[in-house]
């Protein structure tokens, strides 16, 4: 952060990175000194993109911006939150047709990196 204890981010500069297929992020450290300290991050979903099953470590809170996702078989839409405890697997996220943006915080970056899960063997 500057001197003054304030950052300014206009979404112009926003330095967004490509994710997984489909997917892009921005993520902001709340202390970039701390690993345990909370981190945020903004991704944009393209339409019909997916993200296989997978976890993260950290607790986290997940905002729908905009748009919609179908995590497993309940579907999210603007406005709805999702919190999910560190170590929690879940998915297919499948976006909808018009794509999705959220804003997710995870309790500590430290444990914000995506862990995919393994396919289940057929029955």
């Amino acid at each position: 952060m500057s001197g003054t204890g304030h950052q300014h981010i206009f979404a112009s500069d926003i330095a967004w990175r490509d994710g997984s297929d489909g997917v892009q992020y921005a993520a902001f450290a709340t202390d970039a000194e701390n690993p345990s300290a909370p981190l945020i991050v903004l991704s944009k979903f393209e339409p019909g993109s997916s993200v296989a099953p997978h976890t993260h470590a950290a607790n986290y809170f997940e905002y729908i911006i905009e748009g919609e996702q179908t995590v497993g078989k309940v579907t999210f839409r603007a406005g709805d939150v999702r919190m999910v405890e560190g170590g929690t697997g879940y998915g297919p996220i499948r976006v909808g047709p018009q794509g999705c943006t959220v804003l997710i915080m995870f309790q500590s970056a430290s444990g914000a990196m995506t862990e995919m899960l393994p396919r289940k063997a057929a029955s």
